[in-house]
């Protein structure tokens, strides 16, 4: 028994100080990503009634995931998977001749496919850890459907609430997007043995985006919405990946 158990540390350890990236390596993986964020606001009115707006915003994705290695530091590759959202808001607004707040929360999910190709660019730390640099262009195309309703208060002068009544629903607003990203994002490989790597990311630190619907926005007035930038060290929307590849 003693002696299984030596042969399959010795094996180990051979796998482990062996791990090392080469030309011509494939790896085959599953990638996922996350980003959540809560933006809150809240403007006094005249000192009578303070009113608040806030926006949550959920995004993550899962993909499987292919690269080749052009050298022991250069890999290229493709990812396709399937991307989801959850976007939240409240917003409330004040009609002083009534003294009536109105409080309107909407709801956006979405669900759409991804396809992006990439090229990676690895540093090795150690035999085992490696820093890695990513370029890729990102592109997601998503199906949007948005709800909501909203509830009125009587408050009184000094703001008081003194009843609170369901107003209504808003009329479901469907539509489709289109968005694209270049970027550029940093992340660690740690392989513990040479077939096996798990891989920690960040979303881009520098990047161009893009985006497209064909009608309707959160506020369900229709017509086209697009919209363009440029983004460094955005912390509001990086996201933070996780990714497990098997080398061949």
């Amino acid at each position: 028994m003693k002696k299984i158990l030596l042969v399959a540390g010795l094996l180990f350890c051979s796998q482990t100080i062996f791990a090392q990236l080469e030309k011509g390596m494939i790896a085959v993986g599953l990638s996922s990503a996350f980003n959540y964020t809560k933006k809150t606001n809240e403007v006094n009115n005249s000192g009578t009634y303070p009113l608040k707006n806030i926006q949550k915003n959920l995004i993550y994705n899962i993909s499987p995931t292919f690269s080749y290695f052009l050298s022991s530091k250069f890999a290229v590759g493709l990812s396709i998977g399937y991307t989801g959202s959850t976007s939240k808001q409240e917003s409330q607004n004040y009609q002083q001749a009534n003294n009536l707040i109105t409080t309107s929360y909407y709801t956006t999910p979405s669900n759409g496919v991804s396809v992006s190709p990439f090229v990676k660019y690895y540093i090795p730390l150690s035999d085992q850890v490696f820093f890695f640099l990513k370029g890729g262009i990102g592109t997601t195309y998503n199906h949007i459907k948005s709800s909501g309703y909203y509830d009125e208060t009587i408050v009184d002068a000094n703001g008081n609430a003194m009843s609170t009544s369901r107003g209504g629903d808003y009329s479901t607003n469907e539509r489709n997007s289109f968005s694209y990203n270049v970027g550029i994002s940093p992340g660690i490989l740690f392989m513990p043995t040479k077939k096996i790597g798990l891989e920690f990311s960040l979303g881009n630190v520098l990047s161009y985006n893009h985006s497209q619907d064909d009608g309707g926005n959160i506020n369900f007035i229709s017509g086209k919405n697009s919209s363009e930038g440029f983004q460094f060290l955005n912390f509001n929307t990086m996201n933070v990946g996780t990714s497990i590849y098997y080398f061949f």
